[in-house]
């Protein structure tokens, strides 16, 4: 109970004054106003929401019953909540599953969400804890009024429906998990020396989960990449391209052990890619004769088939009457040398 009394020109009400004769509230019990008019003749006034008032009728006396009045109603009737009824995620992904008062300053008094995953149900978080299975993947809005649920690293097992509780109000968000639907060609080829893409992506939209590897099938299996780390034979040759939806592999320095066939997979889902490696060719029209003079320079053709091939070594030699001269890089050679 709060109660105030005096003059119309000094009254105060819980701190607060107003031209009134005498202010008090029962929250427990129904609403009265009680004042003299200009004429001196008395009036009483009920309202159903808890609070009453006694005192001379003025303008300002009528607003702060009015505010009272919807401040109590308002207190009364809690959190009207609003929630989607289904939300689309994808493994390896987050969602958000909205959960929210109409009114954005209510704050409920209680709040729980809720998963029935099998025969027994999951109280996700309650009092501003989260259940021990969900701490490392579940986020709760900390705005006022608002409980919505953020889930991350999505799995099939987070398909289902899902309770948002507020003030003994519910709203149920149904969760659909999509997997991701791999796409990556049939193959590729590279070039020694060079670099290459192998494609591999999500085409509906899907998002690579944690368990995303990359493999190379030899006559033993090479694990090239998981859980982002890069096996150490690959390490200063290999770059995932990770993104939502990504795990695309590029390839550098090429050489033709790198030929092959790479699988990609995410989710028990994958895809194989064949490498093909091409190393450096060169025409054969024999002998190239070139002419030079005593003092100058001259310009001996020596190029790849395939132009977009650097080759990993290059030598030069001169056959000099009996033996090959090495030319380029410096040092001896042997006659098969080319």
């Amino acid at each position: 109970m709060c109660t105030g009394h005096g003059t119309s020109h000094s009254n105060s009400y819980c701190g607060r004054k107003y031209d009134a004769h005498s202010i008090w509230l029962n929250f427990q019990g129904s609403v009265g106003v009680f004042w003299r008019n200009k004429y001196h003749t008395n009036h009483h006034a009920t309202e159903p929401s808890g609070c009453t008032f006694v005192g001379v009728l003025t303008m300002e006396t009528m607003l702060v019953c009015v505010w009272l009045v919807s401040s109590l109603i308002h207190t009364i009737s809690g959190c009207s909540l609003s929630a989607p009824e289904g939300v689309t995620g994808y493994t390896g992904g987050s969602v958000l599953l909205p959960c929210f008062c109409t009114d954005g300053g209510t704050i409920p008094r209680s709040a729980r969400w809720l998963f029935q995953p099998g025969p027994t149900m999951i109280i996700l978080w309650s009092h501003g804890r989260v259940d021990d299975r969900y701490k490392d993947r579940a986020l709760i809005s900390d705005s006022p009024g608002n409980m919505s649920l953020r889930l991350s690293d999505l799995t099939l097992s987070d398909w289902g429906t899902y309770w948002c509780e507020a003030d003994g109000q519910f709203k149920d968000i149904t969760l659909t998990v999509k997997e991701c639907s791999l796409s990556a060609p049939g193959g590729v080829t590279g070039y020694t020396g060079g670099s290459v893409l192998l494609p591999c992506i999500c085409t509906n939209g899907g998002t690579i989960s944690r368990s995303a590897r990359w493999f190379f099938l030899q006559n033993f299996t090479i694990t090239l990449w998981s859980r982002g780390q890069v096996d150490d034979r690959y390490k200063a040759r290999a770059l995932i391209l990770v993104s939502p939806g990504n795990m695309s592999l590029r390839l550098s320095d090429l050489g033709l052990s790198d030929e092959g066939t790479y699988r990609c997979e995410t989710d028990g889902h994958y895809r194989e890619i064949r490498l093909t490696v091409k190393v450096c060719d060169f025409s054969d029209s024999g002998p190239i004769p070139i002419t030079g003079f005593t003092g100058h320079s001259v310009v001996l053709p020596c190029a790849c088939t395939e132009v977009q091939i650097k080759p990993k070594q290059i030598k030069w030699t001169a056959d000099l009457g009996n033996q090959n001269t090495a030319i380029f890089p410096q040092g001896p050679t042997s006659g098969n040398d080319r």
